[in-house]
């Protein structure tokens, strides 16, 4: 609704997962790297971690669409709230395996084998994306780990990405032990989120700097750096410049979104009746 007060041919910090609004800090740029040498090398199985909202689901969606210019195959799966059945009916939906929903476990740990076995006598390469492994089931682990001892381990035909929030999980150190390399996004230095904030603005058309400089420093204080978090707060001060037809947006603003953010309104906050004419 505040495009064109703003002159923007689109939201521009709007949180869908479009590959579109991908920005390639540097921190991002060495996680795809890694991500291409674990491919490359025939690697087993990376940890690819960070806090929440830093931009794991989009970077293997990114990494994703780079695996198709190599001979690798490669499918993305998310693992929330998936138990060892559900999720190895999954994989053998992705690989294109024929499951049925009557297909019981070890059927499909058997569909799953012939598949890899067969894929190591060919020499091809299959590349598994697996988002949110903290959020799967625990029985998941063990499944994982067995996984990468399907075929001959000394020429592997699979391997695994492990997205996860954090690793200070039950299971950690069977995922240590699993892994060849290990893959961290970091949250944004102040630098990188004014660049990130003036990027996402480019896209959607703005030719001037929105934001003042105490206002960068305010959105860096209050999101850590976390570029989920950024979105949300631009997002919600470019709505209350809107609705007070402000010309820039000063660390006043971002101070009172922050407020309207926690569910805690501050007086002169019109934030809220502005979002209900939406």
């Amino acid at each position: 609704m505040y495009c064109d007060f703003w002159n923007l041919t689109q939201a521009p910090f709007n949180q869908r997962l479009d590959l579109e609004y991908f920005f390639e800090s540097e921190i991002h740029e060495e996680a795809l790297a890694r991500l291409l040498y674990i491919a490359d090398e025939q690697k087993k199985c990376g940890i690819f971690s960070g806090p929440a909202g830093t931009g794991k689901t989009l970077t293997l969606k990114v990494f994703e669409q780079l695996l198709k210019r190599t001979p690798h195959q490669s499918e993305l799966i998310d693992l929330i709230g998936l138990g060892e059945e559900e999720f190895i009916w999954q994989v053998c939906a992705s690989l294109r395996l024929g499951p049925s929903f009557e297909t019981k476990l070890p059927q499909l740990w058997r569909q799953l084998t012939d598949y890899l076995n067969g894929l190591q006598l060919t020499q091809g390469r299959q590349i598994l994306l697996l988002d949110h492994v903290d959020q799967a089931r625990t029985e998941c682990i063990p499944a994982l780990e067995r996984l990468l001892h399907v075929g001959n381990q000394q020429f592997p035909s699979l391997s695994l990405v492990l997205a996860l929030d954090k690793m200070n999980l039950p299971q950690a150190d069977t995922l240590s032990r699993i892994s060849d390399l290990s893959i961290e996004l970091d949250r944004f230095e102040q630098e990188t989120t004014e660049s990130y904030i003036t990027s996402r603005l480019s896209w959607s058309g703005c030719q001037t700097d929105l934001f003042s400089a105490a206002a960068y420093q305010e959105i860096q204080s209050v999101s850590q750096g976390i570029p989920e978090k950024i979105n949300q707060i631009c997002d919600l001060a470019l709505l209350a410049g809107f609705e007070q037809s402000l010309s820039t947006i000063d660390a006043d603003v971002v101070n009172r979104v922050c407020h309207e953010i926690r569910g805690m309104p501050v007086s002169r906050n019109r934030i809220s009746e502005a979002i209900q004419r939406v």
